[in-house]
């Protein structure tokens, strides 16, 4: 029996005592103090059991686990007590789960103040730490109402205190209600009396007592309540616990710009209110409409709307309430523009040409006018080829298109323009391009790419059956895809470039090349195959790679199968700019890199291998002919090797003059530097001629073979030469030359290490490097003397030794580069390349002339001191 229970007693036995009968008294005493807790779960939180920690005035903490409502509610409650009388305490409410986990928790913002007689009432909701994600606004937080009393007789005061917060740090504000009795609120806190009824009813407020309830709003209009039950002086015993409810408003998707409808035209609703506290609630709609029209379905959460007539200024609004069953609802508002159709008209229309080939560019362009002046958008796309990026003003567009390989037999290009104003009303437009170019095979599908500014980039591997173009100044990204040439089911054999530039500049980056089952049949000029072509143009081919270029298995002996042919061969043609840095070529047919004609190239850091030796063709690493200029620095070049005497093959090969042909220019102004050549039969072959006779070119062409690694380790090859020369004057130093197959001292009638064509008998010393500049009392860089002919080629003194001599007394020679060792007075022209390499220590400032003598002859160098 409860304590109250017998306080209603003794007042009863009093009354009869004094002949008085009374059905039940008007107030209830309890003989101690404390708090009744009540805790509500919101009803996304599951949780197994519930604990309360009470910190009490003297520092001790006291855990408790809390009682689920017997009647089936979803409250727990528990009873706190006091230590010491009145004092006050800090509460914490855990919700745990089945696995131990806490999943919801409150912590009072203040210490609740336990009474010496009676129970406070505190009312908790437990919450998870952070709130539903993707929202734009959430609704309030209750976290705990506190009361001064948890059960009052009629005519007492309970004063109550809420406790809330919001996740996105709007106002709150607050209103209370009450089944019965007067309420005096001010924002959180709240007085109430408590009454009689004036309808007592069914008679359920006087045995489960009455019902309050706090409603928090946000300054979005976001809301959340909490209501829970007050036990009242005619209730035997606590407020019933089923009536506690914590509910959050469903909370409305945020209100965008009005969205452009035509009259008459379905719209579906695309937004939805969220309801925080989970599936349980179901969701009700009720939609309307302040325009006229009709819903397929006004209760459906995203129904169609169809207006039927345009409102004034295009506004429309629909409008859906929204309840969650629980007593919370809200309203979703979307807002409708709404006109009659009223397209935008395309004044003009350019096509800059009629008719297109592979790799060609074609550009379109529009002018527009909206009736309404309404903003427009633009949509381009084709049935073949690729669109590029647009470039849109207010008052039109201009795009370009290229179709890069080939277009289905039977189809016509076709470019469409869609222009839509701010209403969605649209025109199109249609550009038809006549097709000059090559249409696809019966096997073939023309290569998927994207045009964007300044390059067309392939989407996927593709296969050809014939060249693909890049369009004038544009890069073609191969996005480390591949590019295959092949015949299958072309019905004639391959012929051509695999790739090429259609106009004066073109750049190929990121992009693998190769054949596959390829004829054995001989092409020439045009028609020969090629993995990457650039003809009249300039432009750099980088990150490429070619390989397997060839034909039948790469035992044919035809004359193609160019990994890279740059040539520049047009009459009259004007010199162009070329680099070719960081590709990987193998398995080509004839050769790694062509170059041809006037063309400054820069041939940097690529690998090329040519696979070893082979009885079929003579392969060339890399070719520079008939004016060529510029550098070949960094390459390793490998494997060009030839079995039969007929040939040989050249790690590179430059080569010019008339003797190949009338008007056949010299190369000139070339640096070979720092390569890494192995296992070619000549590893550099400088074959310049002039006139039938083979006549080595009459002034210097300033060519230079400088710090080059060359070896062959056996003899492959009837003639075999780490460098071979022809020219005049062409500068040949501090290579490094290894390998039996370079050693004429191993293969006496087959192997040199230099062969140098000499001009005349007489021999003289000269100059490798240029004049130095120093400081005094330190290590020059090196100084290079040779053996040369009168005009300057590479040959051998009667007597290897040079002496030196220097007009400053006080500088010496040395033969380490740190001039280390003993000063010296002359150096043996001893290696393959008739040189000595010494170094100089200057001991005064000014300018320091070097004298070099051999063969009775000396020559001089000035060196500046500082």
């Amino acid at each position: 029996m409860k304590r109250i229970h017998l306080v209603h007693l003794v007042g009863a036995l009093l009354l009869s005592s004094l002949g008085c009968v009374e059905e039940e008294p008007e107030f209830s005493v309890a003989p101690s103090g404390g708090a009744r807790l009540v805790v509500e779960l919101p009803r996304t939180v599951g949780a197994s059991r519930v604990t309360s920690t009470v910190t009490h005035a003297s520092g001790a903490t006291e855990a408790t686990s809390l009682t689920l409502d017997p009647e089936g509610g979803r409250a727990w409650s528990a009873v706190v007590k006091p230590e010491a009388p009145g004092e006050e305490v800090g509460l914490r409410v855990d919700a745990v789960d089945a696995s131990g986990e806490v999943v919801a928790t409150a912590r009072l913002d203040a210490k609740v103040k336990l009474p010496l007689y009676g129970e406070a009432l505190v009312v908790v909701v437990p919450q998870p730490e952070s709130g539903m994600a993707g929202l734009s606004n959430h609704a309030p937080l209750i976290h705990a109402v506190i009361g001064s009393k948890a059960r009052v007789a009629l005519g007492e005061t309970v004063a109550f205190q809420a406790q809330a917060r919001d996740l996105d740090g709007d106002a709150l504000t607050y209103a209370w209600s009450a089944s019965s009795g007067t309420l005096e609120c001010e924002e959180a806190t709240c007085t109430w009396t408590a009454l009689r009824p004036a309808d007592a009813g069914d008679g359920s407020e006087a045995r489960d007592g009455a019902l309050v309830e706090v409603r928090v709003t946000d300054a979005r209009g976001a809301r959340s309540t909490l209501q829970f039950r007050v036990a009242v002086g005619t209730v035997r015993g606590d407020a019933a616990l089923t009536d506690t409810r914590f509910n959050r408003s469903p909370v409305p998707a945020a209100i965008g710009q009005p969205q452009p409808v035509g009259l008459n035209t379905q719209v579906q609703v695309s937004a939805t209110a969220t309801d925080e506290d989970g599936p349980l609630d179901v969701l009700t709609y009720a939609w309307s409409a302040t325009c006229e029209g009709r819903f397929d379905d006004r209760t459906l959460a995203l129904p169609v709307f169809t207006p039927t007539a345009e409102p004034p200024a295009c506004a429309c609004q629909l409008m859906g309430e929204v309840k969650d069953g629980f007593g919370g609802s809200t309203e979703q508002v979307v807002h409708l523009c709404v006109r009659a159709s009223a397209p935008p008209v395309v004044e003009t229309a350019v096509q800059s040409a009629p008719s297109a080939i592979s790799g060609d560019r074609v550009l379109f362009t529009v002018t527009t006018t909206d009736p309404r002046s309404e903003s427009l958008t633009y949509r381009w796309t084709s049935n073949v080829g690729a669109v590029g990026t647009a470039v849109t003003s207010g008052t039109g567009s201009t795009v370009d298109w290229t179709e890069v390989s080939c277009v289905p037999a039977g189809v016509t290009p076709a470019v469409e323009l869609v222009v839509t104003n701010a209403s969605g009303a649209s025109t199109r437009q249609s550009f038809p391009v006549e097709w000059l170019g090559r249409r696809c095979g019966a096997l073939e599908t023309a290569c998927a790419t994207t045009l964007s500014p300044g390059q067309v980039t392939l989407r996927e591997d593709c296969v050809t059956q014939g060249t693909v173009f890049i369009p004038d100044g544009l890069t073609f990204n191969g996005a480390a895809h591949t590019l295959t040439a092949s015949e299958d089911g072309a019905g004639d054999h391959y012929k051509g470039a695999v790739l090429r530039n259609r106009g004066t500049v073109a750049n190929v980056l990121d992009l693998t090349v190769t054949a596959r089952n390829l004829s054995d049949v001989c092409d020439a000029d045009a028609d020969r195959l090629r993995g990457i072509l650039l003809e009249g143009a300039s432009g750099t081919i980088e990150g490429a790679v070619v390989e397997d270029l060839h034909q039948a298995g790469n035992v044919g002996g035809c004359q193609e199968g160019f990994a890279i042919d740059v040539r520049n061969t047009a009459p009259g043609a004007t010199p162009v700019t070329v680099i070719i840095r960081g590709n990987r070529l193998t398995g080509y047919q004839k050769a790694g890199v062509v170059v041809l004609g006037p063309v400054d190239v820069t041939v940097e850091d690529n690998l090329i291998d040519g696979l070893g030796p082979t009885d079929r063709i003579a392969r060339i690493g890399i070719q520079l002919a008939y004016g060529v200029s510029g550098r070949v620095v960094g390459n390793a070049v490998k494997g060009n090797a030839y079995l039969l005497e007929s040939d040989y093959s050249s790690g590179i090969l430059v080569l010019g003059g008339s003797y190949y042909g009338a008007g056949r220019a010299l190369c000139h102004d070339l640096l070979i530097q720092q390569n890494t050549l192995t296992e070619n039969d000549v590893g550099v072959s400088l074959l310049q001629a002039e006139g039938d006779d083979f006549s080595p070119p009459a002034s210097s062409q300033n060519i230079a073979v400088l710090a080059n690694e060359l070896s062959k380790e056996a003899l492959t090859n009837n003639y075999q030469a780490a460098v071979s020369d022809n020219g005049t004057a062409n500068l040949i130093s501090r290579n490094r030359i290894s390998g039996d197959g370079y050693d004429p001292a191993v293969y006496p009638d087959n192997a040199l290490a230099v062969d140098v064509t000499t001009q005349g008998e007489e021999r003289r010393v000269g100059f490798a490097t240029p004049a130095r500049t120093l400081e005094a009392g330190t290590c020059s860089e090196a100084l290079v003397v040779q053996g040369w002919d009168l005009v300057g080629n590479l040959a051998t003194l009667s007597v290897p030794a040079v002496a030196l001599a220097a007009s400053d007394a006080g500088a010496t020679f040395h033969l380490r580069p740190d001039c280390s060792d003993a000063p010296v007075t002359e150096v043996v022209l001893k290696n393959t390349q008739r040189e000595g390499i010494f170094y100089l220590r200057a001991s005064a400032a000014g300018v320091l002339t070097v004298t070099a003598t051999g063969d009775g002859v000396n020559t001089t160098q000035d060196q500046t001191v500082r």
